[in-house]
């Protein structure tokens, strides 16, 4: 009897130790800064840490088994999730309206209430898979091994599965449609592994509903409309990108208008507009100097923006008809102060005009960074979110 409850007691307490951290919410749902993105922002904040994205006043932030939720305005924990099992890593995270997902690289899928921090579900599956996960219309669409699976946002069950073309190796972007349908661009085989294909899905049943091949990668600009470079298109140096613009409903995806562009370098897209960002002179420089928007609802460039002499843009972008970018100051061979002195910019989707221009604080760029301009990482929710791509911390928070 003895030994029965020592291990009863040894079970309770290995139990205890390896369950997961669930702090829940700690005070009122805090409100959001903003419906939308800042259209003349005039506030900087330097921020220690990188978080995953903001949603309704709070920031989102993994750690090293978990994640976390902090009040935007106070800095103060909201709530934390953190798993105790020794396969506990950092997770990658995607938020919606109301859910946070962790993703693990054990193949561990969680999701937490955004108010309430409790765990909604959990799912399991084989390491490996998880890779690309996406939120909307009410469903976590995530690679698994062998496919792509789409389960509810609320409860965790699943809801479809789409089978991989043999060809094809993993999901590369998803985009929700109007009329319960889903497009899912895949990665296929080829020479310079750019070749793809979208399908159209039910997204209540899973059935494939058409299929176009296309060129990567597929960008969606209104609620029918989306965008990809045609698949006629080889990548060879000096060839001009032809872009189609396609009508998507479920009964297909149909070109409606192509262009062509002697440099394509998408980076955002929104509003009816594409964005892309080239250095003319080096194109294969991360340093852009000219932002080039294209109108997809006629099919045609729409505007240019040059950056003045000794600048260049980081990665922009679209916001309830608005771009963000920075122009940031170009470093000099051989400066060892590596000072940036940057600007934010507020355009017109549309024209192009500048609606609105901040400066923003001069920052050392870290010594082992490659790439060096500030680029704009989100705008929403009142906040516009700017860092380096390869930075985890040194981020600027802009309202």
């Amino acid at each position: 009897m003895v030994l029965f409850v020592v291990l009863v007691v040894s079970h309770v307490m290995l139990w205890y130790l390896r369950r997961d951290v669930v702090t829940g919410n700690q005070g009122p749902f805090p409100a959001a800064l903003g419906i939308e993105a800042p259209a003349a922002p005039s506030h900087v904040e330097r921020q220690s840490y990188r978080p995953e994205a903001f949603v309704h006043g709070l920031s989102i932030d993994p750690t090293d088994s978990g994640v976390r939720a902090l009040e935007l305005r106070t800095g103060k924990e909201y709530w934390r999730y953190e798993r105790r099992d020794k396969d506990a890593d950092m997770p990658s995270v995607e938020v919606s309206a109301g859910t946070v997902v962790a993703w693990f690289d054990d193949g561990n899928l969680v999701g937490i209430d955004l108010r309430t921090g409790n765990v909604r579900w959990r799912a399991e599956f084989p390491r490996g898979g998880f890779q690309n996960v996406h939120m909307g219309a009410g469903q976590v669409v995530a690679q698994t091994p062998g496919g792509v699976a789409a389960f509810s946002e609320s409860s965790g069950k699943k809801l479809w599965t789409l089978r991989l073309p043999h060809s094809c190796k993993h999901p590369w972007a998803v985009h929700d449609l109007p009329e319960h349908l889903t497009a899912v661009e895949l990665n296929c085989d080829s020479s310079d592994g750019q070749d793809g294909v979208v399908v159209g899905v039910d997204n209540r049943t899973g059935a494939e509903l058409w299929k176009r091949a296309v060129r990567l990668e597929l960008y969606k600009t209104g609620n029918r409309t989306l965008v990809a470079v045609s698949p006629g298109t080889t990548g060879q140096r000096g060839e001009k990108a032809r872009v189609q613009v396609l009508d998507v409903d479920r009964k297909g995806a149909r070109l409606r208008a192509e262009f062509s562009a002697d440099h394509w370098s998408p980076q955002d897209a929104g509003s009816h507009t594409v964005i892309s960002g080239v250095n003319p002179k080096s194109p294969e420089s991360d340093l852009y100097t000219l932002l080039t928007a294209y109108d997809t609802q006629v099919g045609r460039l729409a505007w240019e923006r040059q950056a003045p002499a000794g600048h260049s843009f980081g990665w922009a972008r679209i916001a309830d008809g608005r771009v963000y970018v920075v122009q940031n100051s170009t470093i000099a061979e051989g400066d060892t102060s590596r000072v940036l002195h940057t600007d934010l910019l507020v355009l017109d989707a549309h024209s192009g005009d500048l609606l609105h221009r901040l400066q923003l604080p001069d920052m050392a760029v870290p010594r082992d960074f490659f790439l060096t301009n500030l680029a704009v990482q989100e705008a929403s929710d009142g906040v516009i979110r700017i860092g380096w791509p390869e930075a985890l911390q040194y981020v600027l928070t802009v309202t």
